[in-house]
């Protein structure tokens, strides 16, 4: 897995997933969450719009790294495997999970 803030790649550290570049750990929740959108992509594939406005998101794709493209407020997908991260996901990302180089703030 990747961190949607930079791409590194995820290491477990102390049971839960660790991204060194940003200090950053991710809850066992998010990690069930991640796998779920995960196990989804191919699903989620299926049914990507075309994206029109091409506007890039603010996450990188957990499953691929990929950038993952804005499809509303709040809501991203990866047109590269279909990870998706909904309105739900994106807030726990950035409420639950800080990652100290991710605009120098939390949300």
């Amino acid at each position: 897995m990747y961190c949607p803030y930079c791409k590194e790649e995820l290491r477990v550290n102390d049971g839960e997933l660790y991204c060194n570049a940003g200090d950053s750990y991710f809850s066992k929740h998010m990690e069930v969450v991640f796998n779920e959108a995960i196990d989804n992509c191919k699903d989620v594939k299926v049914r990507i719009p075309k994206v029109e406005n091409n506007e890039t998101g603010k996450f990188f794709c957990v499953n691929c790294g990929t950038k993952m493209m804005k499809i509303e407020s709040m809501h991203e997908v990866c047109t590269c495997c279909g990870f998706e991260i909904n309105k739900r996901t994106f807030y726990e990302i950035i409420e639950r999970n800080p990652h100290r180089s991710f605009g120098g703030r939390t949300l």
